[in-house]
């Protein structure tokens, strides 16, 4: 009997609590990103779970929902038997992996802190998901703040069984820019797609601390609105476009990669876009690219 092939496409790791500030290279430790794990008495909501993380980055310092659940069953743990048990409970056949919290950290201004935490994270997805590669295929992430380095990650990756790339929704250029040319070339010599997911890149770290906080604070904003008094400006905002309703970013890195020629230059490479709805691409692809063109 025919079965379908169904693939998670939007996966998230939960990482280590502790894995930046363990292994990130001595002298950056202390920017490292890390969550502390905590117990509040009571729950928030009648049958709630208990545990919860508080997040440390630059920048913001504040609750985070990692390991919360509002309904029964195992807490999630990133543990990737547990992933593969619940994917066969839900009759999923394979996972595509993005980073989950470390997505803060991963594309920040600051070249060496996001490379060394890059390095942190795709050593720990060849270690711990790569024996399970047939059903969960996890991303690499790769900086962009500077393109030896970049290339050279994509290099180092692939050669360790990596299969996939994750570069920034928000990049330090725009995506038309040929000086990622370097950057396409090593993706499609290695056979390696390339995925943006939403609520990437844009962070400021070198100089002014409060612009991370700001880039930050809109994230966990969204994520934390359930546990307090919600507000009409908060209810608006999130309304208006947060998070996976936006459209703009999408449309710009679509711009970009097809009205900059990378298709064109590099016609083996495979781009996806992961969380940020497809609602809005029939006015676009109606708009965008109209018969004039043709």
């Amino acid at each position: 009997m025919f079965k379908e092939f169904v693939v998670s496409g939007d996966s998230h790791i939960i990482e280590p609590a502790d894995l930046f500030k363990t292994r990130l290279p001595r002298h950056l430790r202390d920017r490292a990103l890390w969550e502390e794990e905590f117990t509040i008495d009571e729950p928030i909501v009648p049958g709630g779970h208990t545990e919860f993380k508080k997040l440390h980055t630059i920048g913001f310092d504040g609750w985070t929902i990692s390991k919360y659940r509002q309904h029964g069953g195992e807490t999630p743990d990133g543990e990737p038997d547990h992933i593969i048990r619940d994917m066969n409970i839900d009759g999923v056949d394979a996972s595509v992996m993005f980073p989950n919290l470390s997505l803060f950290v991963l594309f920040t201004d600051d070249h060496e802190l996001s490379m060394a935490h890059c390095r942190v994270y795709n050593d720990f997805l060849v270690e711990r998901y790569l024996p399970y590669s047939k059903r969960l295929r996890p991303t690499a992430a790769i900086p962009l703040t500077n393109i030896p380095d970049a290339v050279a990650e994509i290099e180092r990756i692939a050669r360790a069984g990596l299969q996939a790339i994750l570069l920034p929704e928000i990049p330090p250029k725009p995506y038309w820019s040929r000086d990622y040319d370097p950057v396409w070339a090593a993706a499609q010599a290695n056979g390696l797609p390339v995925f943006f997911h939403v609520a990437t890149g844009g962070v400021s770290v070198k100089d002014n601390v409060s612009e991370t906080a700001t880039t930050v604070k809109g994230l966990m904003t969204a994520m934390n609105m359930g546990k307090g008094q919600l507000t009409d400006d908060m209810v608006a905002g999130r309304t208006m476009g947060g998070g996976n309703t936006a459209s703009a970013s999408p449309q710009e890195i679509i711009a970009s990669l097809i009205g900059g020629g990378v298709c064109e230059r590099f016609p083996n490479l495979h781009f996806n876009l992961v969380e940020f709805g497809a609602g809005w691409l029939v006015s676009y692809m109606g708009m965008g690219w109209c018969p004039t063109w043709a």
